[in-house]
C-alpha cells in the first residue's frame, strides 16, 4: 500500500538557534589500519586528503562507530580491527550543549562497549545523548534508485538519530522476525510445516513490534517531508512541484490513520493471510522488513523519470534535511561525515553543498583525493595529509 506523508510542520528557515557539537579530541587505536592516532579537532571544516587505500575512510568509520556504535560499511567488529589485534579503541573529548564528556569505545571479541568520563552508561540513551553523527557516503547518491534496503536504513538511522530510543523498538522488531524466520526455515529443511500454535505466537510478536516500527517512520516523515520539501527546492531551484515521500508499506492509508492499533490489527491480518506462503518459502514475507519507500516530485516517481543529476541532487537533499532536521529537533547540529562524495558530484552540486554545510554551521569531516574537488575557499577548512595510516597537519603550499 502507497501512502504519501505531507503533514505540516514549522518549516526549517524557522528553526531556533541550535548550539554546537563539537568534537575537540579525538584517539584511534588499533582500528582498521591506524595503530595509533591522536588529533585535536578544529569546530569548523576538516578536511583529509590523500590517495586511494591510505585511511582516509576508516578514520570517518571511526568517528561513525563512536557516535552510533555501527560501521556505516555494515562491517562486522572483527573487521573494525587492525590485522593482528584482538582489540580497538575510539576515544573523544566532546563537548554538547556546553556539557563536556570523554565519550570511549571500545571492540573485541565480545562486541563493542561504550563509555562516558570512564564509567559505563546505564542506558545506551545517555550515551547516544551527547555524541550524533550523519554520514553521506557515496552509496547514498543511489538512495532514490537504489535498493529498497538502503531507503529502510535511511528511514530508521534518521529515525534515532532524533530518539535513541527507535533502537529498543527496532531491536524488539529484529529478534520477534528472527525468532519466526528461524522457525520457518527449520520447518521448510524439514519438509514439514512449524507448529501453528509456535508460529502463531511469533506471529502476534511480530504485529506488536513492527506496528511500532512502522507508526514510528510514518511520525518520523511527517516531521522530515516539509523540511526535505524546502531544502529540496532550494537545491534544485525552480522545483517540478511539490516533492512528496510516499512509503509502500504492508499495511493499508486506513489502517495508518487509525494510528499504532490500526496498524497492529492490519499487520496481524496480513501475517495470517501470509502464512501459507511463508512456510512454503521458510522466511516471513510480510512485514517492515519488506516495506519500501518512493520519492514523487510533480506527482512523478524520480527513480524513474529523474536524470541523474536531479536523482543525485534529491540524495544530497536528504541528507541535508536530516542535519537540518536534527537541528531544528535536538537543538544541536549531528556531526556531519563526508566521505569522497565531492568527486561524485558536479562543481555546481558542489557549491551548494558547501554553502549548506557552512550555513548550518555544523562541525564538519570531509574525506577527497584532491583539494581541487571541493568547491569552497581554503580560509573555511582545515586540511589533513593521510598516507599509510598516519595523519598530519597539510600546508598544500608548503
Amino acid at each position: 500500500m502507497t501512502t504519501s506523508c505531507t503533514s505540516s510542520c514549522p518549516c526549517a528557515s524557522n528553526k531556533k538557534q541550535a548550539s554546537l557539537l563539537y568534537l575537540r579530541t579525538l584517539q584511534v587505536r588499533d582500528f582498521r589500519n591506524y595503530e595509533c592516532v591522536e588529533l585535536e579537532m578544529p569546530s569548523g571544516i576538516s578536511v583529509f586528503v590523500g590517495d586511494n587505500g591510505q585511511g582516509k575512510t576508516n578514520l570517518l568509520e571511526a568517528i561513525y562507530v563512536l557516535a552510533t556504535l555501527k560501521s556505516f560499511r555494515g562491517a562486522k567488529n572483527s573487521q573494525l580491527l587492525r590485522r593482528g589485534q584482538s582489540h580497538a579503541r575510539i576515544v573523544a573529548d566532546v563537548e554538547s550543549k556546553g556539557l563536556a564528556r570523554q565519550l570511549e569505545v571500545s571492540l573485541g571479541p565480545q562486541g563493542k562497549r561504550a563509555r562516558v568520563d570512564g564509567k559505563d552508561p546505564r542506558a545506551l540513551s545517555g550515551y547516544f545523548s551527547g555524541i550524533k553523527a550523519i554520514a553521506f557516503v557515496p552509496e547514498d547518491l543511489r538512495l532514490v534508485d537504489g535498493p529498497p534496503e538502503g531507503r529502510r536504513n535511511f528511514l530508521d538511522r534518521a529515525a534515532f538519530t532524533l530518539d535513541p530510543a527507535y533502537l529498543d523498538v527496532v531491536r524488539d522488531f529484529r529478534n520477534a522476525l528472527n525468532q519466526k524466520n528461524a522457525l520457518l526455515r527449520a520447518g521448510r529443511q524439514r519438509r514439514s510445516p512449524p507448529d501453528k500454535a509456535l508460529l502463531g505466537v511469533w506471529n502476534d510478536r511480530v504485529a506488536v513490534a513492527g506496528a511500532r516500527v512502522i507508526a514510528r517512520r510514518m511520525q518520523f516523515l511527517g516531521e522530515f517531508v516539509p523540511v526535505f520539501r524546502e531544502v529540496h527546492e532550494g537545491i534544485t531551484g525552480a522545483a517540478k512541484g511539490r516533492a512528496e515521500i510516499r512509503y509502500r508499506g504492508c499495511v493499508t492509508t486506513d489502517a495508518l490513520s487509525r494510528g499504532l492499533k490500526g496498524i497492529e490489527e492490519r499487520l496481524s491480518a496480513r501475517l495470517e493471510e501470509a502464512m501459507e506462503d511463508e512456510q512454503r518459502r521458510g522466511f516471513a514475507t510480510v512485514g517492515p522488513q519488506r516495506d519500501d519507500w518512493q520519492l514523487v516530485v510533480g506527482g512523478e516517481a524520480l527513480r524513474s523519470f529523474g536524470s541523474q543529476g536531479q536523482i543525485r541532487s534529491a540524495a544530497l537533499a536528504l541528507r541535508v534535511s536530516e542535519m537540518v532536521l536534527a537541528r531544528r529537533d535536538l537543538g544541536s547540529c549531528p556531526l556531519f561525515l563526508l566521505d569522497d562524495v565531492s568527486s561524485e558530484l558536479d562543481p555546481h552540486r558542489n557549491r551548494q553543498l558547501m554553502a549548506l554545510l557552512m550555513d548550518l554551521s555544523a562541525q564538519v569531516v570531509i574525506t577527497t583525493t584532491e583539494l581541487s574537488n571541493l568547491k569552497i575557499d581554503a580560509l573555511h577548512y582545515q586540511p589533513w595529509k593521510v598516507a599509510n595510516g598516519a595523519i598530519c597537519r597539510y600546508n598544500p603550499g608548503s
